[in-house]
């Protein structure tokens, strides 16, 4: 039975980055190199997840995949936009020492220096309890236990079994805009409350909150997304990274649609007059005999 990677389903990690990378080096065996040395020298108490956008992982693998893509910009009927920076190789590294999350992200870089340029590379934490910058608690309607993984990973009788597909988004907040509205309003565009995290009920719930616009149904079936994303913040910019790991990348891009009002409905999610995506990418987690596979000279 193929191996998912263990990073995946950490949850008592508080200290993040996520790194991505263009390749600057066609040298096959090169690319190999450097990759799987990374792979041999990872920390102990710091897990990495490693996943490839399509191009690399065609150079690097035979092994077919049904509806893996590069993400490409989204134009919103609104008049809002989500930009693709697709890049072809992702790592997100986790734990619970912020000191070597930072070693084991410098290793990543040093190591693939020459091969790939870093072209994004994000740190996050954990805030307060597991807050957005909003105050909101993020990720409440993650499936739960044993649900996590038929969401997040292929199913094992098919191509890539146990791997995910990984979708990266870095939001930016206008958390000064944001935080000028009451907590009734605030309440209102994200669609739960924000002391007790409360989902709203019936005519309470707007069609436009967030919670409204990623809640998606296809066919009668919940698009549910295993999403283990993380706040980032500082004085100069403020925002959400986020992290989904998927069975199929439709159950991203009908949210991705609902936010941005492409259904039939028109409707776009109003988290979007507060925060702008400024970067977005698919790539292809494969599962630990699937990845030593595709490295091996």
């Amino acid at each position: 039975m193929p191996t998912y990677q263990e990073g995946i389903f950490i949850e008592d990690a508080n200290n993040f980055n996520v790194s991505e990378y263009k390749l600057v080096e066609n040298d096959i065996a090169k690319i190999k190199k450097s990759i799987s040395s990374i792979l041999n020298e990872k920390s102990d108490n710091v897990y990495v997840v490693i996943s490839f956008g399509k191009e690399l992982w065609s150079m690097l693998s035979d092994l077919e995949l049904d509806n893996f893509k590069d993400f490409a910009t989204l134009q919103g009927k609104n008049g809002h936009q989500m930009p693709s920076t697709q890049n072809d190789l992702y790592f997100r590294v986790l734990g619970k020492d912020q000191s070597l999350v930072l070693d084991q992200t410098i290793r990543i870089e040093e190591a693939l220096k020459g091969t790939f340029e870093v072209v994004l590379s994000e740190n996050g934490f954990v805030y307060k309890d597991y807050r957005d910058l909003t105050g909101f608690v993020d990720g409440s309607a993650n499936p739960k236990e044993e649900k996590k993984y038929p969401a997040a990973l292929i199913p094992e009788n098919e191509n890539g079994g146990n791997g995910s597909f990984v979708f990266h988004q870095k939001w930016v907040h206008d958390l000064e805009k944001f935080n000028q509205l009451p907590v009734s309003v605030q309440e209102k565009i994200i669609g739960r409350t924000k002391q007790e995290s409360i989902e709203l009920e019936g005519d309470d719930m707007p069609e436009n909150s967030h919670v409204s616009r990623t809640d998606a149904k296809h066919d009668g079936v919940a698009m549910k997304i295993w999403r283990r994303s993380f706040p980032y913040g500082s004085a100069v910019e403020r925002g959400l990274f986020f992290i989904a790991y998927t069975c199929d990348p439709f159950r991203v891009d009908i949210q991705l649609d609902r936010m941005l009002g492409n259904t039939e409905d028109g409707v776009s999610d109003r988290i979007m007059e507060f925060s702008t995506a400024v970067s977005g990418g698919y790539s292809f987690a494969p599962s630990v005999e699937e990845l030593n596979k595709a490295l091996k000279v």
